[in-house]
This record gives structure tokens, C-alpha cells and sequence, in this order.
């Protein structure tokens, strides 16, 4: 036993404190008292890391490890304080949101070399705020620059430099235990000992954190060690910061290389990756031809003025309407006469009566409304337009008629 005590805390080189119910905080060195003091306010918690804090009412005191020292007092209280591994960031994670925040170390080793005065709020230099963030923190460890947290809604996520993502929905509360970087893996534990781990390659951590530093040539470096497995989640992320380019040279997945290829305007890139998609899904029976994705990129080709690539996307995606829409637009006769032909076969028998008229072709008009049993039309249709078909059609609609009334028929 080495005593008793209300709280106790590590330091990051082996130091530790206690704190007794009187509120007496005592540093200890190579298990051996260093120095003790008590606050000049009520403790109400103590938290260990790169500094020691003292929590009161409401702030927070950070001092130095090695004796009596205020580094600096800030107005916030937190339930957690968690310190990355260097030293340089700290979370201050309240009850509604977390606090990021700079430590400089420098400012404060050269406050204490020059004597610098120090008031009663510390050093100002020694934290500098980075972020803070709505979201509620369960328990964290920081991963090189990552922050790795599990929220109070049971999702894991990692933050880094400001841009979020879930790495997983937890099931049940977990706590974090910390991060291996040999296994590239977060450990977590639950209420019954159970511990599952979640895989977080640290060379993706690296990567993102240099994008975010606008350190392309550590990026790069990264980027060399990063399996291609993650190149996916790589490309998402360079998209979430506006590299749409580079997303889309490293981006494995077909649907967000068309996606990104589109943002750029690379309209013939995005045909060609529909193309090898329409092919894949030919060769799966099971598979839905992309028929969104042409007409998407038609409306865009549509836009950009490309009328060839806008006619062939349309046409893969049997878009009839904006066929129809683009053929009278540019009064090509050709192409109204094939659209003309796909929208009767299609069963869209309004615009292929339209097509053929304009065609001048009433005969294959009034087919149309025939085979559509829309005979009182055609009867009028062929009265106005082609009246030696007139008698054909009136048999016939006397004969439909017959079918549900005679009396009506004669």
C-alpha cells in the first residue's frame, strides 16, 4: 500500500498524484514525494497527461509536473482531458461538446527560462483553440494527429483536423481502450470485459493528417503505405476536402469514379466508366444496367453543349422524353425516326404518334393509336388526316365497342 487517497493520476514520464479528501494534491517522482499543494479553490477532480489539471467549479487549472507551477487556467469543465501521446493536443471534452486545443510547449519552456510573469490565469501562449465540436464524448485516445472517440450516440470516430468519419456503429457501450499500431487496431472494452477491436491503419492516419497540413510531399510518402484496400476511403476523404482530381486518380470504386469524373467535366471519362459498368452488369444477369448514371450524364453533355454524347446517353438510358426533346430541338429527321420507332416499341404510344406526325408518316401515326386501342382517336385521327383509312378503323372500333355493349356498337 502507498496510501490512501481520494484520486489518483499518471503523468506522461511516470510521475503521478493523489488527491485526499481535504483537497491536498501530492506529486510523487520515481515513487518518491516530490511536492505537495493545495489549490486556492475547491477540487472537485484531477486529471493526469502532458500537465497536471486540477478541475474547479467551474474551470480548469493545468501545472507543471515538476513543481508548483500554473501554466494556465481555462473557463470550462470538463469531465475528460485527454492528452495525445507528444503532448502537442489536448481534448476538454464537457458534457455537450469538446474543446481541441494546441499545447506549445516551446512558449511555455521559454515563459519559465525568462522568469516571465506569470498571473493568476497562467501562461497565454501555452494553449492555443483549434476547434470545438457539438458532439458528446464517451471515452477518446488520440492516434498520432487523429483524434479516435466514441460519441455518446455509440458511433466510433476518428477527427481529423475537423473532418469526421464513422468508422463503425456500435452495437452496445464500449469504452476505449487505446491503439496499436503494430496491429493497426482500436481496442475496446464493454461493461463485461468483452473487448473487440476495430482496424485503423495508422499510415491512413499519417496521410490524411499531412493532406490537412497541405504537406503534399509527406502525403505522398503516406500515401506509399497505404494498402489499396483504403483507397476508396482515401479517395472520399481527398473528395470531402475539395482534391476532386486527386480523388479521382487514386478512387477504385467505379459509381464514385463517375460521380467525380462528372464534377470535372471529364464527360467522356465518365461515359467510358458507364460503359464497363453497362458491361459488368450484362455479364451478371442479376445486375441493373446504369441507366440513371447515362441519363445524368446526358443532362450534363446536354448542358455543356455536347449533343453527340447527350444523344448517346440518352439512348442507353431509353430516356424517350429527352430524346424527343433534343431530335426536334436540332430538327434531325434521322434520329426523330429511330426515336419515333423506339417509343412505339417502348409503348409510349403519345410520343411516337407525335414523332411520326412530324415525320409526316400519318400512317404509322394512326398505327399507333390503333395498337394502343385508343381507336375513338384514331377514328379522328384518320377522318383529319388519312380518310381512306376512316371506314377500317370505324369496324373496328364498332367491333371493341361490341365487346361491352352491342346495342351502343350498332
Amino acid at each position: 500500500s502507498f496510501g490512501s487517497a481520494v484520486e489518483f493520476v499518471w503523468g506522461f514520464s511516470g510521475a503521478y498524484a493523489t488527491r485526499d479528501g481535504a483537497g491536498k494534491i501530492t506529486v510523487f517522482q520515481d515513487f518518491k514525494e516530490s511536492f505537495s499543494f493545495k489549490p486556492p479553490f475547491a477540487v472537485d477532480a484531477i486529471f493526469g497527461g502532458r500537465l497536471l489539471a486540477v478541475c474547479g467549479s467551474d474551470f480548469i487549472c493545468f501545472y507543471d509536473w515538476t513543481e508548483y507551477r500554473l501554466i494556465q487556467r481555462i473557463d470550462v469543465v470538463p469531465k475528460l482531458v485527454i492528452w495525445s501521446e507528444d503532448g502537442n493536443n489536448v481534448v476538454l471534452a464537457t458534457p455537450d461538446s469538446f474543446y481541441i486545443l494546441k499545447h506549445d510547449k516551446d512558449a511555455v519552456t521559454a515563459a519559465v527560462v525568462g522568469n516571465a510573469a506569470i498571473d493568476e490565469d497562467g501562461i497565454d501562449a501555452a494553449f492555443e483553440l483549434v476547434s470545438e465540436v457539438t458532439d458528446k464524448v464517451q471515452s477518446g485516445t488520440w492516434v498520432g494527429d487523429c483524434l479516435v472517440y466514441v460519441s455518446q450516440a455509440q458511433r466510433l470516430i476518428s477527427l481529423v483536423a475537423g473532418s469526421q468519419e464513422t468508422i463503425a456503429h456500435l452495437d452496445r457501450p464500449q469504452y476505449l481502450l487505446g491503439y496499436i499500431p503494430d496491429q493497426s487496431k482500436i481496442y475496446l472494452i464493454d461493461r463485461e470485459h468483452n473487448i473487440t477491436s476495430w482496424p485503423l491503419h495508422l499510415a491512413l492516419v499519417e496521410y490524411q493528417s499531412a493532406i490537412m497540413r497541405k504537406d503534399f510531399t509527406a502525403s505522398e510518402r503516406h500515401f506509399a503505405n497505404v494498402p489499396e484496400s483504403l483507397h476508396n476511403r482515401v479517395a472520399r476523404f481527398l473528395e470531402s476536402q475539395s482534391y476532386t482530381a486527386e480523388a479521382l486518380a487514386i478512387s477504385k470504386d467505379d459509381d464514385h469514379r463517375f460521380e467525380l469524373a462528372t464534377q470535372l467535366g471529364r464527360l467522356q471519362m465518365a461515359a467510358d466508366i458507364i460503359t464497363n459498368m453497362s458491361e459488368q452488369a450484362a455479364a451478371t444477369a442479376a445486375a441493373v444496367p446504369p441507366r440513371a448514371k447515362w441519363k445524368s450524364l446526358g443532362d450534363v453533355a446536354l448542358e455543356q453543349g455536347d449533343i453527340q454524347l447527350a444523344r448517346r446517353c440518352f439512348a442507353e438510358a431509353n430516356d424517350i422524353g429527352s430524346l424527343f426533346l433534343l431530335q426536334t430541338s436540332c430538327g434531325d429527321a434521322v434520329e426523330l425516326a429511330k426515336t419515333a420507332i423506339m417509343a412505339r416499341d417502348s409503348g409510349i404510344s403519345n410520343v411516337a404518334c407525335v414523332c411520326f406526325l412530324l415525320l409526316g408518316d400519318t400512317k404509322s401515326a394512326l398505327q399507333v393509336l390503333i395498337q394502343a386501342k385508343r381507336l375513338p382517336e384514331a377514328a379522328f385521327f384518320a377522318r383529319s388526316y388519312c380518310p381512306s383509312e376512316l371506314p377500317e378503323v370505324v369496324n373496328l372500333w364498332k367491333a371493341d365497342l361490341a365487346q361491352v355493349n352491342q346495342a351502343v356498337a350498332d
